[in-house]
């Protein structure tokens, strides 16, 4: 009897742990595409990582904590398919890293997260490469966007969804102790406690409707504040999106004040294929030539459920005073204010 209750014993010593052990998961998107493009005295020939969606590698788990409750996480990596290196060099996981509780009010977490403008922005080019959307605000410094500035370090979030409702929050405590801000590209503060951000965003989804609203702002020696409403409706034969955007203090520069709008379809043209056309403006206020026209061209073919082929385009007409697109990134460090951008690519994402 004694040795049966010792084995007895043994055994839920044995099956508690791995009774508690969390559900990992490892997935990632490899994609990478061949570019040919120019803008001023820049030229762009050759293999590039992330045309319709960024590359990554994450691990995500959660753990049944009972009641009602999980716990979470998530870690992701990006990185360049054309070179294998990482997409932010000072970061193990760029593009997210965070802990967390979820149960049916929601998932608080913690760590370096999405802010809302992350993806409320209603894109028919998917917030790819060659969004007019993605482009005019790279070339702005929003946080409303489809890039670095929109994830957020030392940061508390929250998200809950409610009868196709979304809710979702979040607050920065800022990295200026590091030598660096919330969100790469926006200036420094002086005051080391002044460089906080916070983030609102709600989303509606009822059938082939959806709409939204977003609010974000960053504290500093001028306060960065943005807003955007957007929407899509699905009639089938075309699905019809765009939203329009505000910002004061872009790059926490006093009356650096901007407007940018985007209108866009995705058509689909066989079962596994959708063209997709977007158009979009930015206009600097009080800039007398600061305005620039993007206008995006995709093909997108679904060769499986996890691979998918694709073909795009994108123009932007520059005023004067901006410089949006290829040549924004020149690795020279030479602007192309004024200078027209266009860029031609073929690629191939898998998803993992």
């Amino acid at each position: 009897m004694q040795k049966k209750l010792i084995a007895l014993a043994i055994a839920g010593l044995v099956s508690a742990p791995a009774f508690a052990q969390s559900n990992v998961t490892i997935y990632g998107i490899a994609d990478a595409y061949l570019a040919f493009g120019k803008q001023g005295g820049y030229d762009l020939a050759g293999v590039q990582s992330g045309g319709l969606s960024g590359s990554r590698l994450g691990f995500r788990g959660a753990e049944d904590l009972g009641n009602g409750l999980k716990a979470v996480f998530v870690l992701e990596q990006g990185y360049n398919i054309d070179s294998g290196t990482d997409l932010v060099s000072d970061k193990a996981f760029s593009r997210q890293a965070y802990v967390g509780v979820g149960g049916s009010f929601g998932t608080v977490s913690l760590g370096r997260q999405y802010a809302p403008g992350y993806d409320q922005l209603y894109d028919a080019l998917v917030s790819s490469n060659m969004s007019p959307q993605a482009v005019l605000a790279a070339d702005s410094g929003s946080t409303i966007a489809p890039n670095t500035n929109a994830r957020w370090s030392n940061s508390v979030a929250y998200k809950g969804t409610f009868s196709g409702l979304t809710a979702r929050g979040i607050y920065s405590m800022g990295t200026e102790a590091n030598g660096r801000t919330p969100m790469e590209g926006v200036a420094t503060v002086a005051d080391p406690s002044d460089d906080d951000a916070y983030g609102l965003g709600l989303d509606y989804s009822n059938g082939p409707l959806t709409v939204g609203a977003v609010y974000q702002a960053v504290d500093g020696n001028n306060d960065q504040t943005e807003w955007l409403v957007g929407g899509g409706y699905d009639f089938g034969v075309v699905k019809l999106l765009g939203s329009y955007q505000d910002s004061e203090n872009l790059r926490g520069i006093n009356g650096n004040d901007a407007d940018q709008w985007q209108l866009g379809v995705i058509v689909p043209v066989s079962a596994a294929g959708n063209v997709h056309l977007a158009y979009g403006e930015l206009d600097y206020d009080g800039v007398a030539d600061g305005k620039a026209k993007s206008i995006g061209l995709a093909y997108t073919h679904a060769m499986s459920k996890r691979t998918t082929a694709y073909a795009a385009y994108n123009f932007v007409d520059n005023g004067n005073d901006t410089n949006a697109g290829i040549g924004a990134a020149d690795a020279g460090g030479t602007a192309h204010f004024g200078k027209e951008s266009h860029v031609y690519l073929v690629g191939v994402r898998h998803t993992f």
